[in-house]
């Protein structure tokens, strides 16, 4: 399934490398990748 570019993503939080929660919206007007891994550390 293809996603288009610039389409708005909901909003969730995730904790970030120093475990502080992180929202999607805080990043606002800066660059964001998001990329998702299915089968990553699944042995799949």
């Amino acid at each position: 399934m293809a996603i288009e570019s610039g389409l708005t993503a909901p909003d969730f939080t995730l904790a970030s490398q120093e475990n502080e929660p992180l929202t999607l919206s805080e990043l606002r007007g800066n660059p964001v990748v998001l990329v998702f891994h299915p089968l990553s550390f699944t042995g799949g």
